[in-house]
């Protein structure tokens, strides 16, 4: 009975461990919500969408690519992911999606904002995940995949940006 009883302290000290554990982890990747911005006048011609969640890696993507963009004379706005369903793509030349994927998964209001989409051909999702090479297969979208890694962040930033030059240029 003494056996037992140190057996199942043991797996329960064990499960107690593992549930603190995966609790750190669901803390330390939480994704925040960012504040909507706009920068420009609505009524420039060429106008892009940023919709992203919050974290260091995703708010400094938004920021180079936010002011490389204004330079250009053209409208942006930005906003987080949790309010898409507000949007609709026909009101923009271009939509960037910065998301992170859950559970190997799409974020909820990015994929909810996809599934009605008209024209996925102006649309460039930006999928972050631990390893940085998870996408979906879901969609005819254009997919850039990373890491939210600091060093990343001057290529990822360059390469939305040749990607918006030619939808912007369309």
């Amino acid at each position: 009975m003494k056996v037992l009883k140190i057996v199942l302290l043991a797996i329960g000290c064990i499960i107690l461990v593992l549930v603190i554990i995966f609790v750190i982890y669901l803390l330390m990747n939480k994704q925040g919500v960012i504040e909507s911005s706009e920068i420009g006048n609505p009524e420039l011609e060429q106008k892009v969408l940023i919709a992203s969640q919050g974290s260091d890696f995703k708010n400094a993507l938004v920021e180079g690519l936010s002011t490389n963009l204004e330079q250009r004379q053209i409208y942006i706005k930005v906003l987080d992911v949790t309010v898409l369903s507000e949007v609709s793509e026909e009101d923009w030349d271009a939509v960037v999606l910065i998301h992170t994927t859950e559970m190997s998964k799409l974020q909820p209001d990015v994929k909810a904002f996809l599934d009605r989409a008209h024209d996925l051909d102006k649309v460039i999702l930006i999928t972050t995940s631990g390893p940085g090479t998870w996408k979906t297969d879901d969609y005819d979208v254009d997919i850039i995949t990373s890491a939210s890694k600091k060093e990343e962040l001057p290529g990822l930033t360059e390469d939305i940006l040749r990607r918006l030059d030619v939808l912007l240029s369309e």
